[in-house]
C-alpha cells in the first residue's frame, strides 16, 4: 500500500493506508447490527492485531481524498439502508477526524447476513 503524505510548515505527515483501514474497520464495528466485516472472521482479538484489523476494509488514495471499500456481514433483521448510511458517515467521521484526511466516498457491501442459532432446547430434569 502506498502510504498519504501531507506537508505544512513544519515538514511532513505520513498516515499509512493501513492506520486508515484500521481507522475504517474498528469505526464500522461500532455501528449496531453488524455481526463481521468480510464474509468470515474472528473475534475482537483478531481485529485489534494488525494482520487482522483492516479485514473486509479497503482503502486507496485517490488525488489526496480516501475512497473506503467496507464489506460487512450483518445480523439478520438489520434494515441494511439505514446501517449502510449508519457505517458511512461513522467511518467517514471517524477518519477525517482522527486522520486529517478528506473522504471522497465510504462504499458499503453487504456481503452475507447471519442469522442467529437458536439456543439448544434445556433437558429436563427427572
Amino acid at each position: 500500500m502506498s502510504d498519504n503524505y501531507v506537508s505544512n510548515e513544519s515538514g511532513n505527515i505520513k498516515i499509512s493506508e493501513d492506520v486508515i483501514s484500521m481507522i475504517s474497520s474498528i469505526s464500522a464495528q461500532e455501528i449496531e447490527g453488524i455481526s463481521m466485516l468480510g464474509v468470515s472472521g474472528g473475534g475482537l482479538s483478531e481485529i485489534l492485531t494488525k494482520k487482522n484489523a483492516a479485514k473486509g476494509v479497503r482503502v486507496e488514495i485517490v488525488e489526496g481524498e480516501a475512497v473506503i471499500d467496507v464489506h460487512v456481514t450483518v445480523k439478520f433483521g438489520t434494515k441494511i439502508r439505514e446501517l449502510s448510511y449508519a457505517i458511512q458517515e461513522h467511518v467517514k467521521t471517524a477518519v477525517e477526524t482522527m486522520a486529517g484526511l478528506n473522504v471522497r466516498s465510504v462504499n458499503v457491501y453487504v456481503d452475507a447476513i447471519e442469522i442467529e442459532k437458536a439456543p439448544a432446547p434445556e433437558k429436563a430434569s427427572e
